[in-house]
């Protein structure tokens, strides 16, 4: 009886469950609307399949219609003047706005889209998003006697089959696009099916760069490479001390501030700035996290609000940090700035984006805050506006996510357009499945701007990426070269001491890549000399442990 009871409990959980995949049988003599018998989920996407032929006229076996195209006529019927509409013949796509809507199949009440005419199987398949609705499927068939509109399934024959498949949830989250050692480019990004992380990226991602094909140097899907320096720009102008859920808005950022810092890592290094009527460093670049805590929960609100000063001044010291940190921003503020030096928030997005530098803004209870917007998405950081005390501590959390790149893969490029002109690069990134093709929305970075057309690091017709794939067992140069030439290659560390040496290394006009073993070196920093004839290169290799 136990058993029997469970049972019956448990059944309406088992029929809210989605019934996908759903098969649809359309008989081509009823107008119908036939719908799934549960909704989609807006989260997910569905693969449409339809396949069959039926027949529209009376007195012929002619099966001249398919879920996309009317391919076949009877002589008599093509003969009739509404078909000189369509002087180029058949198939003809029942889609066409030349129809009227009148003839074929109609999924959600739209037809296929114009897919090749498949006169073997009439079998074709869409990919559409789920919108919380049914799908719902008809044939549609009306034709007009003597003006006048009147249905036409009546003298139809055959049947059409629509099958609705729910496809495994694809999430991409582009983690972050670092161009520090451009043209070499990092893409850190999560891909997860059905909450499973898809790791085997190799023969799945395709990407391109301001439309241009890109190919993949290497793919790590191993934690974080580098340690992280944030400057944490806190705002503690008067208005901070204005009540807000149980506390004030001052007392929620600091327990929300605290939280992030505590998240660090052991490696990473954080400043604390603040800002009323003019900007404070609080707490210098430290790892110490109780340090960082006790200069957060000292902050007091007081004055005006010299955003722009205070994030300018963020910049200028972390141009300074070591630039084997990954490097950021995150400022907190309730109002718009109205007393800083630095007047125009233009002048400090164009700072930001100098030292390739991303600023994440929080935007406290703000009815308008353009300024933080334009600065986080023209630098790219991303913007978070918070109206809730609840809120504050799951926005850290994002920023903090999304810097830590937790989860994330490393794929590293080179840029199909080397130039150093500071131009915004879009980066589109498409993971491919079996039958099925997920699109990230489109993320991008800034390319660094450049002094001169020549590196001062090198001489000579001679262009050299390192590839940064620093926790395999090599490391890859990239060499390009205008004529051939013989080089040397030597790798050494901080002392001086040579690491690695290869002599004699023949290079051909064009790229040329060369793995350097770096498996056996301790984790550190090491310097690259390159020296032929007439070339020469000097450049810095980071090795982490592994």
């Amino acid at each position: 009886m136990l058993g029997l009871l469970l049972l019956l409990f448990a059944t309406p959980d088992l029929l809210a469950q989605h019934r996908f995949p759903h098969r649809f049988t359309l008989n081509s003599r009823n107008a119908d609307t036939v719908a799934t018998p549960d909704a989609t989920s807006s989260r997910h996407r569905y693969r449409v399949t339809a396949s069959g032929t039926y027949s529209m006229w009376e007195d012929t076996v002619n099966s001249s219609v398919d879920p996309v195209w009317i391919y076949s006529f009877p002589d008599e019927e093509w003969a009739k003047s509404e078909w000189r509409f369509f002087p180029e013949g058949y198939p003809i796509y029942v889609g066409d706005s030349r129809m009227f809507d009148s003839h074929g199949l109609r999924v959600n009440d739209k037809p296929f889209p114009k897919l090749p005419f498949d006169s073997i199987n009439h079998r074709y398949s869409m990919i559409i998003q789920g919108d919380g609705r049914p799908v719902t499927a008809s044939i549609v068939d009306w034709n007009f006697r003597n003006f006048v509109k009147r249905d036409a399934h009546g003298d139809n024959s055959g049947f059409l089959y629509v099958l609705i498949e729910e496809l495994p949830l694809t999430e991409i989250e582009i983690c972050a696009i670092d161009s520090s050692q451009f043209p070499v480019v990092r893409l850190s990004m999560r891909v997860l099916r059905d909450s499973v992380q898809i790791d085997d990226l190799a023969d799945k991602l395709s990407l391109r760069e301001n439309g241009l094909p890109v190919t993949i140097d290497s793919i790590d899907c191993s934690e974080r490479l580098r340690p992280l320096s944030i400057a944490m720009v806190f705002d503690r102008s008067g208005s901070m001390d204005k009540p807000w859920g149980g506390s004030t808005r001052m007392e929620e950022v600091k327990k929300a501030g605290g939280s992030f810092v505590a998240r660090l890592a052991d490696a990473d290094e954080a400043a604390i700035y603040s800002f009323a009527t003019w900007p404070t460093l609080d707490q210098p670049w430290t790892n110490n996290r109780p340090a960082m805590q006790r200069a957060i929960d000292g902050l007091r609100a007081d004055g005006y609000t010299a955003m722009n000063d205070a994030v300018d001044r963020a910049l200028t010291d972390i141009e300074k940090r070591p630039d084997s940190y990954k490097k950021a921003v995150v400022v907190l503020s309730d109002g718009e700035d109205n007393v800083s030096g630095v007047e125009n928030i233009s002048d400090v997005i164009a700072h930001a984006n100098r030292l390739g530098v991303p600023v994440f803004a929080i935007g406290l209870l703000l009815d308008n805050d353009d300024s933080l917007q334009m600065l986080a998405r023209e630098t790219g950081g991303a913007y978070f506006s918070v109206r809730d005390p609840s809120a504050i501590d799951s926005v850290f959390t994002r920023i903090a996510e999304q810097l830590f790149e937790k989860g994330c893969c490393n794929i590293w490029y080179s840029s199909p357009r080397p130039t150093k002109d500071g131009t915004w690069r879009r980066v589109k990134t498409s993971v491919i499945f079996e039958s099925d093709t997920a699109v990230a929305f489109d993320d991008g970075y800034r390319a660094p701007k450049g002094t001169s057309s020549v590196d001062d690091k090198s001489s000579g017709d001679l262009a050299v990426n390192i590839l940064p794939n620093m926790v395999t067992e090599v490391a890859t140069l990239i060499i390009t070269v205008g004529s051939g030439a013989t080089v040397d290659v030597e790798v050494v560390n901080v002392l001086g001491e040579s690491a690695i040496a290869m002599q004699g290394l023949r290079l051909e006009a064009g790229i040329n890549r060369i793995d350097l073993p770096v498996n056996y070196l301790p984790a550190g920093r090491y310097f690259m000399r390159l020296n032929g004839r007439t070339i020469s290169y000097r450049g810095v290799l980071d090795v982490l442990g592994r």
